[in-house]
């Protein structure tokens, strides 16, 4: 296991548990720092006209404005400008305590903030890894797959509705075109990027900011309008995929013929390049086959044999991976099945 893997799956998920309460912190530093300016605000007078020392002002002024009363001074022998003042902060304070402690409270149980904290820190200290940009089927079967092969992975994505489809500590939420959230993500330190938005332009603009801050990285970008392709590969995009484009090749290849198992686009070109299986039932040479027709792999039980010869025999039991127009496979099911 080289170094980059031991730091991702090691090193990182350690740390991150350690550091993440820090990043929630951050998240509420504001709303401490306000919450102190009024507390503070509210002592000074009890310490001015009342003569308390700072614990026991600080437990008058919290306890006026929560109102729950436990210290309440004289009113008839509060000098006016005292009353004056602790109106002002009153009006002042009642209305901001509630909303800062609401919100921290909110910021502090609340499940997301911690495992976006989490993402954010390991994508911020991941190595090598690949960042998905964007939402939709295409983002979530990227996953599911990069979870298969053990690749390391942080999404980044506005949809709340996909971050709960996925393990919440690798999800950045928040807008991709941020370039803070795609620092999170941890961009810089990528290794390659594949971005899906669903609105074309948004992903346009995405690819243009991904390659500003690491023109290395490799860029993936899927997009609807396959006329856009250029536009893409001028923006930095080293590989444009057209997503309806494919589904309809596919749909259409697969109308045609049974035995498709993939599909291959050379650029600029409208033909389809089909990868088929077929299940060799009838004893056939390889030079009987089709002549647009690319024989790849003879696959017999679980052993793959790509090294063969035009005259190799194929035995009844095996199969045969090929490439071509899915137009002839009716043939060579004709010749071998």
């Amino acid at each position: 296991m080289d170094s980059k893997r031991i730091w991702n799956h090691f090193v990182v998920p350690v740390l991150e548990n350690m550091i993440a309460p820090y990043s929630v912190l951050r998240k509420i530093l504001l709303q401490i720092i306000l919450l102190g300016i009024a507390v503070y605000l509210n002592a000074l007078i009890f310490i001015v006209y009342q003569h308390l020392d700072w614990i026991s002002a600080i437990y008058a002024g919290v306890n006026v404005i929560t109102t729950v009363g436990l210290y309440a001074p004289n009113i008839s022998q509060m000098p006016s400008t005292e009353k004056l003042f602790l109106i002002l902060t009153i009006i002042f304070a009642v209305g901001l305590y509630t909303s800062i402690i609401q919100a921290i409270v909110s910021t502090v149980v609340k499940r997301s903030s911690w495992i976006d904290a989490k993402a954010r820190w390991r994508g911020t200290h991941m190595k090598g890894h690949t960042v998905l940009i964007g939402h939709g089927n295409v983002i979530i079967s990227a996953v599911k797959r990069m979870e298969k092969l053990g690749v390391d992975y942080v999404v980044l994505t506005h949809s709340s509705e996909l971050a709960s489809k996925i393990s919440g500590d690798k999800v950045v939420l928040g807008d991709p075109k941020d370039d803070k959230n795609l620092l999170s993500a941890g961009i810089k330190e990528a290794k390659n990027a594949i971005i899906s938005m669903g609105d074309d332009m948004e992903t346009l603009v995405i690819t243009l900011k991904v390659q500003k801050l690491n023109p290395p990285l490799q860029v993936i970008s899927v997009i609807k309008d396959p006329s856009l392709t250029d536009v893409f590969k001028t923006g930095g995009a080293d590989l444009v995929i057209p997503y309806d484009e494919i589904v309809g090749r596919i749909t259409a290849a697969a109308a045609v013929s049974n035995n498709v198992a993939g599909i291959v686009f050379p650029d600029r070109s409208e033909e389809n390049f089909v990868l088929g299986i077929v299940q060799v039932r009838k004893k056939a040479k390889i030079n009987e086959l089709p002549k647009d027709i690319v024989p790849l792999i003879i696959i017999r039980g679980n052993q793959l044999d790509p090294y063969f010869s035009r005259d190799a025999e194929l035995k009844e039991g095996e199969q045969l991976v090929v490439l071509g127009n899915p137009n002839l496979f009716k043939k060579i099911r004709e010749l071998l099945e």
